[in-house]
């Protein structure tokens, strides 16, 4: 029951005990897909925060850069805490270089918020397939209300095949 209770708080919480998996069968880090917590000492910045706001609600794209340390992933954490709608949450890593492992934390990440993404079948198999990111573009422009994307870290992300089906999917969302 309290597995329940947390799950209907959360979106993000794992629902019915079974544990997610991409579309090669591989498990998600559900650490990967969870926006960091926000330390109740943490430094509130309200203009940043309103930056940010005005930037996802009036741009497709909203880039945050600064050099390391200087406190993006923070920032980006407090202004999700307080958004309204839907943020989906991607912490990327030098792992996610191929297409199969990126998409499945970005599907499974906005599926937990709301996106309805189809499950796999024809063509998610195999990750350099357009119709992966046709679908995943088609399911978010469907999406009402809007879900917000945040991939932490995007630097890291260096695979052109990734990148350009990266691009697709701004595009045509």
């Amino acid at each position: 029951q309290a597995q329940h209770e947390e799950a209907r708080r959360r979106p993000d919480a794992a629902t019915d005990g079974r544990k997610s998996a991409g579309p090669a069968g591989d498990p998600i880090l559900t650490s990967k897909i969870m926006a960091p917590d926000v330390p109740a000492w943490t430094v509130q910045r309200p203009r940043i925060t309103e930056v940010i706001a005005r930037g996802t609600r009036w741009c497709p794209l909203t880039v945050i850069t600064g050099p390391p340390g200087a406190g993006k992933t923070m920032a980006l954490a407090l202004w999700a805490a307080a958004e309204p709608r839907a943020v989906a949450w991607v912490s990327v890593d030098e792992y996610d270089n191929r297409p199969g492992v990126f998409w499945s934390y970005v599907i499974e990440a906005l599926r937990r918020h709301g996106v309805a993404i189809p499950q796999a079948g024809a063509g998610w198999e195999q990750p350099d397939d357009h119709v992966l990111v046709l679908r995943l573009a088609a399911a978010l422009a469907a999406n009402d209300p809007p879900v917000t994307l945040v991939l932490d870290d995007l630097h890291l992300l260096t695979t052109p095949q990734v990148l350009r089906e990266l691009d697709f999917v701004l595009r045509n969302a």
